[in-house]
């Protein structure tokens, strides 16, 4: 420990910590019939959950080093844990850990970053070989690299390639999916006051299966928006907008995998901030969101009474950076 300690103290280093309270009406992302169904106890064995909305608890603490390596290029390695802690439904607890490495040369950089997920719960389904409903669980390993370049002063461009694992508990095993996921970004000033990040990605995902079989293409389209309101000084108002459109793209007969062949879903989501410091180092933040997805299919016409979700959140934090 001292030794790391001496080694830090020659690095130039940066700590965020950020804590934020929410309340989220809809965390499983039912649909208005199994709402329905859980307030009535209808299949109880498909929910054994205490309640369907819940306040939870979300900590992000971030680290970075930094050191010129590279002549008067600057080198940025990170650590980050993300924990999301539930009040009534603990079982839906989960985290996130990542570290990545940064290379800047003037005006293009490089990232690569690993990603790990251990455990996160879905909701509960029925087993694949069996009646008995249990939680369906999975990891997720993502590797990522990108590349940025400065074009302007006031741009940005960078381009993303990402490879992803998700592994899922035994009895879901055809669940299992290897994807790649690739797409362009750019942090563009509109003026002093306005900043903008435009994304796109495109994933390809491709699942064990064969029966059922999850696989699909994603278009994924995001518009963030920073407004500088300077009231009180410094303050921000942060809007964004995502939409995701995922064909599934099973070759399993309609008549075997009902719920995916044919299948499209688009989803949607808003959100709002407003960040203002109360000191130079400490900030604090309220937000909304508001989300859902609506699904189709000619084989399953039915499909969006299951699928089909809407669900918002309101939070209030807190970030220290030092």
């Amino acid at each position: 420990m001292i030794a790391f300690l001496i080694l830090l103290s020659a690095f130039d280093y940066s700590l965020k910590s950020r804590i934020d309270f929410v309340y989220d009406n809809n965390i499983f992302a039912y649909s208005p019939k199994y709402l329905q169904e859980f307030i009535k106890q209808v299949h109880p064995e498909r929910f054994p959950f205490e309640t369907y909305d819940d306040f939870y608890t979300n900590y992000v603490m971030q680290l970075l080093i930094r050191n010129k390596f590279l002549s008067q290029y600057t080198t940025t390695i990170n650590f980050n844990f993300t924990g999301y802690n539930y009040s009534v439904n603990q079982q839906k607890d989960y985290m996130i850990l990542s570290t990545g490495i940064r290379q800047s040369f003037g005006k293009w950089a490089t990232k690569i970053e690993y990603l790990f997920l251990p455990n996160y719960l879905i909701r509960y389904y029925k087993k694949l070989a069996g009646s008995q409903y249990i939680g369906c669980e999975f990891n997720e390993k993502l590797f990522s690299s990108k590349i940025d370049i400065k074009l302007k002063q006031q741009v940005d461009i960078g381009i993303l390639l990402d490879y992803e694992t998700d592994d899922y508990i035994e009895n879901f095993d055809v669940y299992d999916s290897k994807a790649v996921r690739f797409g362009p970004n750019i942090d563009f000033s509109l003026s002093r006051i306005i900043e903008s990040k435009l994304n796109y990605e495109f994933k390809s995902s491709k699942a064990k299966g064969p029966v059922p079989d999850i696989s699909y293409i994603q278009h994924k389209f995001a518009l963030h928006t920073c407004l500088k309101t300077c009231f009180p000084k410094f303050s921000q108002l942060l809007i964004g907008y995502q939409l995701r459109f995922r064909l599934y793209t099973t070759e399993v007969s309609p008549v075997l995998d009902t719920p995916h062949n044919g299948r499209e879903d688009i989803s949607q989501r808003f959100n709002c901030d407003w960040e203002f410091p109360l000191f130079s180092t400490l900030y604090v933040s309220a937000g909304y969101s508001y989300e859902f997805r609506r699904s189709h299919s000619e084989v399953y016409p039915d499909i969006g009474i299951y699928k089909d979700y809407n669900k918002w959140t309101i939070s209030g934090g807190i970030e220290f950076e030092y």
